[in-house]
């Protein structure tokens, strides 16, 4: 029994000692992991955001022509002293990366533009009258109903039935 005691006593001290450990500790600090400086925060960044935002500025009215002109001088020779010291920009490479959101979302648009529908288009279809034979019809020859517009997957040019939220073709959810 007494043994059982001393044991309980053992481990509940060792528990105390791990909680309380690292505020009584000696102040020792961990590794210190090294952070990749932000884009943002670089002297080259940090020129190149000032000559977006008086770009921004002048385009909205709120720099005169004079004003403007003088700024993008300074940051301009601000920005290429600091393209000369940047080992990123010292290379002569482009100022966009791989992971550029603004290339990557240029890409996707070129993309989604070239995009051609998939397979034959429906037929127009009037709500009460049925299938149409003329394809482009915007209006029933029959009834006289707006037949509706097809609409399309984005992901994959399938033609979307009237009401369906996912597409049949690649299963996408679609815009209702």
């Amino acid at each position: 029994m007494a043994l059982e005691i001393v044991g309980a006593l053992l481990i509940g001290l060792l528990v105390l000692w791990l909680v309380f450990e690292p505020a009584l500790g000696s102040g020792r600090a961990g590794p210190v992991i090294p952070e990749p400086e932000a884009p943002e925060e670089t002297r080259r960044g940090i020129a190149l955001l000032a000559l977006k935002e008086i770009e921004f500025d002048r385009a909205t009215g709120k720099l005169a022509d004079r004003d403007y002109e003088m700024l993008k001088a300074r940051y301009s020779a601000e920005a290429l002293a600091a393209l000369g010291t940047d080992p990123a920009g010292a290379d002569g490479g482009s100022a966009l990366g791989p992971g550029d959101p603004e290339e990557l979302i240029a890409t996707r648009l070129r993309q989604l533009r070239s995009a051609r529908p998939v397979g034959p288009p429906a037929p127009a279809s009037c709500p009460s009258c049925g299938p149409r034979p003329e394809p482009d019809a915007l209006f029933c020859s029959a009834c006289g109903l707006p037949t509706g517009a097809v609409n399309f997957c984005s992901s994959c040019g399938t033609a979307l039935e009237a009401g369906s939220r996912f597409c049949a073709g690649c299963g996408n959810r679609v815009a209702a």
